[in-house]
């Protein structure tokens, strides 16, 4: 034989073991390189609908309000194929007492922005998070979030965003009535008032001033009042005890105060008491009113609302009697899952406040004028001095009182303060009139 015919003869026994072999080996690897790319597949343990409860969030560069919370309902949908997100839009006066008829009728939700809420917390309403969250990724929280989502050293809520409250100038009407501005953003109450006293004045000369000084809302929920009511040390629930004690001669104090800038210095429209956050704003950007109350989101807004043109700073509140400027917010808000009692369902629930509040996000921030409760989005400001000086300020805030009946506390409070400044009751009387209706909601 040859050597080619040997070598013909080779190839052919070769073919015929490829042909008897050949399938099952190819099915072998098949599988094998199959199974090569399972850790890439999402598995889900857990398919059915996630309902969600939120708030709308105003994007203050488009104006849209849902736009957020739809896209990364949108993303997470995609990533979890078979969950889906039942999203219910809350309003933002009723969204607070809903959430809370839904949690003692057994009807809630299954995520919503409660978990920094003492009532939800100290109710058992919440899912512990520690077992679904590393050590690393609690670290990159700033301590003051993790603080505000904890009850008995466990963490009950993944923070979100920080919100802060400050005081809007007009820089262009005190540069017109050569009025300083506050050096580094801090004025006393006296410097305060005398800037707004020289700011109230008559452009057309009819019976009375066209320009005030100062103008704010007054309402349950928002805390635009609070820095002045609390200049002079008062507080409105005990850190000692927990009892309510805004009835102090510094609790007066803080009230007259709002009473005077409206009935004795007279540099507040009538609406004093009465305005909306809506009335108040327009009034500012219109160059009405020299200096404002508001949320940190107006500054963005106000920027975009008048495609920059508009001339305005911040500042922190006046220092009073207390020292030093005083101010008391929510400030934190967070996700929590509440009460479950399918593991995996749970755990799907923890994977999307994840995605809510991962730091990969956190730029986004900016489009709300909000504030990044991580210390890798501290930064998110450097570049802005308006966004830059509420941040810095933040560590004066005094967050809401750890009660479980805040909010009536808060909506009777507002409302009898709210009398005073229209001209229904004394000061005194309003501090006596919300000390008797919180008698059953404090004692």
């Amino acid at each position: 034989m040859t050597l080619r015919r040997a070598f013909t003869l080779f190839l052919c026994l070769l073919m015929v073991v490829f042909v008897i072999v050949g399938p099952g080996l190819l099915y072998k690897y098949r599988v094998d390189y199959n199974k090569s790319f399972d850790h890439m597949k999402v598995k889900n343990l857990w398919r059915g609908v996630i309902t969600v409860w939120d708030y709308p969030r105003l994007n203050t560069q488009n104006g849209t309000k849902l736009t957020w919370i739809s896209a990364k309902i949108k993303q997470f949908e995609k990533l979890h194929p078979g969950v889906y997100i039942d999203f219910k839009e809350l309003d933002v006066n009723s969204g607070p007492i809903l959430l809370r008829a839904a949690a003692k009728t057994g009807a809630y939700p299954d995520i919503a922005p409660v978990g920094a809420d003492h009532y939800f917390m100290s109710k058992g309403l919440l899912e512990e998070l520690d077992g679904y969250i590393t050590e690393a990724e609690k670290a990159d929280f700033l301590p003051s979030a993790i603080e505000s989502t904890s009850y008995k050293s466990k963490l009950y809520g993944l923070p979100w965003m920080m919100t802060g409250y400050t005081m809007l100038l007009n820089t262009q009407l005190f540069s017109e009535k050569n009025v300083p501005l506050p050096q580094d953003g801090n004025w006393t109450y006296e410097q305060f008032t005398e800037a707004v006293k020289q700011l109230t004045y008559d452009t057309n000369r009819k019976k009375g001033p066209d320009v005030y000084g100062f103008n704010s809302s007054m309402l349950s929920g928002g805390y635009n009042i609070y820095g002045i009511l609390m200049s002079d040390g008062a507080e409105i629930i005990s850190s000692e005890n927990g009892r309510y004690v805004f009835d102090t001669p510094e609790a007066l104090s803080g009230v007259e105060k709002l009473y005077q800038l409206k009935y004795t210095y007279k540099v507040t429209p009538d609406n004093f008491g009465a305005a909306t956050q809506g009335e108040v704003l327009n009034s500012f950007v219109n160059g009405k009113t020299a200096v404002i109350t508001a949320p940190s989101w107006t500054i963005p807004y106000i920027r975009n609302l008048s495609s920059g043109s508009m001339e305005f700073t911040t500042a922190n509140y006046p220092i009073g009697k207390a020292g030093t400027p005083a101010s008391i917010d929510a400030n934190i808000c967070a996700f929590g899952v509440l009460k479950q009692t399918d593991e995996n369902k749970r755990q799907m629930c923890v994977e999307f406040i994840k995605l809510l509040t991962a730091a990969e996000g956190q730029e986004e921030l900016r489009n709300y004028g909000y504030f990044s409760a991580r210390k890798s989005g501290e930064n998110l400001y450097q570049n802005d001095k308006e966004m830059s000086m509420i941040q810095n300020g933040l560590h004066f805030v005094k967050l809401i009182p750890r009660h479980d009946n805040w909010e009536e506390i808060d909506l009777i409070l507002q409302s009898r303060i709210r009398a005073a400044i229209m001209g229904e009751l004394t000061p005194e009387q309003a501090l006596k009139d919300a000390k008797e209706l919180l008698r059953k909601y404090t004692e």
